[in-house]
């Protein structure tokens, strides 16, 4: 009996100590267990890595994407418009097209001071004048550099030569002196002022190019991104045709107000829904396209359909084609169209203005050719990815599909830039911060395009029009800002975003 009640004590004393530790910390300590889930792994990897790229701007992106995301509404043609704009005005929001033109009165009275110089470029400027210099110093004395090199001041052989008189001095040392005389290649080296981390450079290399170390390559990494030498012809030129298509309707909040979310879409008169409300980067992606009266678009990763509904709602396109590889994805584009176009399953018009179809948008095909297309690629969906455990690419068993989004990026854009007739643009999006799967898939794409294909296209910088969104939304500048199209990033008075938006136009 005493045996029992010594026990029992013994219990009661270890549960007590235990409690002590369990709630000894302040924080709880549930909070305190190590979290291994998909969304946790992403929110890790995406803190080392665009923590590399971004900096200190980072953690405020981090921590709006964390909150809930700010929705811009786009009315319905086909429903009551009219109700839907008073009702949405009545809420305190503001016509998009409005607010860009107030901001664009602003900037002409206030011009905006240009854009600084790419740090990360500059400092690359200067690392390739210190190689220079460093080439002229191992040629010269350095109490004896010119002013100026003459062509007198060297000499000229040919390669045949140059090997042949190599060949004849290392025939005349010993493998000792040849080792000891051996000069290494500096002009390959990073230079650590640079501030390009090792880390930072396996985020710009291309994983297809690692065969068999699939398994340990973070994303895929390009750092000639950022070269101004290209082995291919590349252009930037500034966007002349961007306006706003007068029948698009979009409603949103002002950069700062108290805002709140927009209630659900209602039912019309119609049976349509009244308006659809998206991320206000989706709808830039369409504005990018500059539909004209018309136009042949395809919409080549077109699910869940939303920014084919809104180049619908220009009432520009004569006919727009939403493909998708997946099924189950297709049929959402129809769910879309069906609630939001009258009559979408009986009418022949519909059909013969949209159709959907299911095939890998890498090998799509068409004899006709279209004027615009827009490749929304399927990238790490950034904001989805660090918020929902569910269905993501940084789940255990995905981790090959999070790996071949490189591979997949670039060849989607490079058939989207054969499918387009020469004067046609194309656009490509994402929903993601990555300057891999932004400016890096634009890039090899390019260079893809131009040497398997023969096709040249010109990038068109969106800057200018774009400027006008400042009261409504943050784009990335500076040292941060993509070098081929246009970053959203969010914020905390502008909760958008993040969406990548280059425009190219083929010229062969």
């Amino acid at each position: 009996m005493l045996s029992i009640i010594n026990i029992c004590k013994n219990v009661h004393i270890n549960s007590l100590l235990v409690q002590q530790i369990r709630y000894k910390s302040k924080t709880h300590w549930a909070k305190l267990k190590k979290k291994t889930s998909p969304k946790y792994k992403a929110q890790n990897h995406f803190d080392e890595f665009y923590g590399s790229v971004f900096g200190g701007k980072w953690p405020p992106m981090k921590e709006a994407m964390l909150r809930r995301s700010k929705y811009v509404a786009v009315v319905n043609n086909y429903g009551d418009s009219e109700e839907t704009i008073d009702f949405l005005t009545e809420r305190g929001a503001h016509c998009l097209k409005a607010l860009m033109s107030v901001q664009q009165e602003f900037h002409k009275q206030y011009p905006p001071t240009p854009t600084q110089t790419d740090t990360q470029t500059a400092t690359l400027e200067q690392y390739t004048a210190k190689v220079q210099s460093d080439d002229i110093s191992s040629i010269y004395p350095q109490d004896k550099l010119p002013e100026k090199l003459e062509l007198s001041d060297m000499t000229i052989r040919s390669n045949e030569e140059e090997k042949e008189v190599e060949k004849q001095t290392l025939k005349n040392l010993t493998l000792e002196e040849s080792l000891a005389s051996a000069q290494m290649d500096m002009s390959r080296i990073i230079d650590p002022s640079m501030g390009v981390t090792s880390e930072a450079l396996y985020q710009y290399v291309p994983a297809t190019q690692l065969k068999g170390m699939d398994e340990w390559v973070p994303e895929s990494l390009h750092y000639s991104y950022y070269a101004k030498d290209t082995d291919f012809p590349l252009a930037i030129e500034p966007e002349t045709e961007f306006s706003f298509p007068e029948h698009l309707k979009v409603y949103t909040y002002e950069m700062g107000s108290d805002w709140n979310m927009f209630p659900e879409p209602k039912r019309c008169k119609t049976s349509v829904y009244n308006y659809y409300p998206m991320d206000c980067g989706s709808v830039l992606a369409v504005l990018a396209l500059c539909l004209s009266p018309g136009d042949r678009v395809l919409d080549l990763c077109s699910a869940p359909g939303g920014k084919a509904l809104v180049a619908l709602q220009t009432l520009l396109p004569d006919v727009i084609v939403c493909n998708d590889s997946s099924i189950s994805r297709t049929n959402r584009i129809s769910r879309i169209f069906r609630d939001y176009l009258i009559d979408f399953e009986t009418s022949n018009s519909w059909r013969e203005r949209v159709v959907v179809c299911t095939r890998d948008g890498r090998e799509f095909t068409d004899d006709i050719g279209f004027d615009k297309v827009l490749v929304d690629a399927p990238c790490t969906t950034d904001r989805r990815t660090i918020n929902q455990d569910a269905n993501l690419v940084y789940q255990l068993a995905r981790v090959k599909d999070r790996l071949s989004l490189p591979d997949v990026q670039p060849y989607l854009l490079t058939n989207a830039l054969k499918l387009v007739r020469v004067g046609g643009a194309v656009v490509y999006s994402t929903c993601s911060l990555s300057p891999v799967q932004n400016d890096g898939v634009v890039h090899m794409a390019l260079k893809h395009a131009f040497e398997t294909h023969g096709v040249i296209a010109t990038v068109k910088d969106l800057s200018v029009p774009f400027a006008n969104l400042a009261g409504t939304l943050s784009l990335a500048a500076g040292s941060i800002a993509p070098r081929y199209g246009q970053l959203v990033t969010p914020t905390s008075d502008a909760n958008f975003g993040p969406s990548y938006i280059a425009r190219l136009v083929r010229v062969k």
